[in-house]
């Protein structure tokens, strides 16, 4: 059987598996980075979270010590959010005048933690003719939380 030549030209039936091997690397970039953005929503709420119930432990446990409720607490919660305390910059603070108002104390907790990308390693983009080395930017993840106490 010969095919028309005309009817050879119109047929289309490879024409979706080239079409699919054009789009499935750029479907699957946009697919890993919403992945990677999402670790990286988890890991901020957690860390959110982990601030906010150290600052309020610390707040109403109306002690001395608490600075050490606050950071005791806080590790707890970053804990049982699957995150390292080791991996954290967390600094407690009792700060008295707290905007310039006589009087006014506020316990401050903030925590600082890089977020570390799937991928290590800078990456190497060939681009047709030329090729690039791209290093990947740090991304840290910071919480704060300020509450006002009038026990201590």
């Amino acid at each position: 059987m010969k095919q028309d030549r005309k009817s050879f030209v119109r047929d289309s039936s490879g024409q979706s598996m080239v079409e699919f091997a054009l789009i499935l690397p750029m479907m699957l970039v946009v697919m890993f980075m919403i992945t990677e953005f999402g670790r990286a929503l988890y890991q901020y709420n957690a860390l959110t979270t982990a601030v906010r119930e150290g600052a309020r432990q610390g707040v109403v446990s109306g002690s001395v010590t608490a600075t050490q409720v606050a950071t005791d607490r806080t590790n707890a919660v970053l804990t049982m959010g699957r995150i390292n305390p080791s991996d954290v910059t967390l600094t407690v603070d009792i700060l008295n005048n707290y905007g310039g108002v006589t009087g006014v104390k506020v316990l401050r907790v903030r925590a600082v933690k890089p977020f570390n990308w799937v991928l290590k390693g800078p990456f190497n983009v060939n681009a047709g003719a030329g090729s690039a080395t791209v290093n990947k930017s740090t991304l840290n993840l910071t919480a704060e939380s300020i509450m006002h106490t009038e026990a201590f």
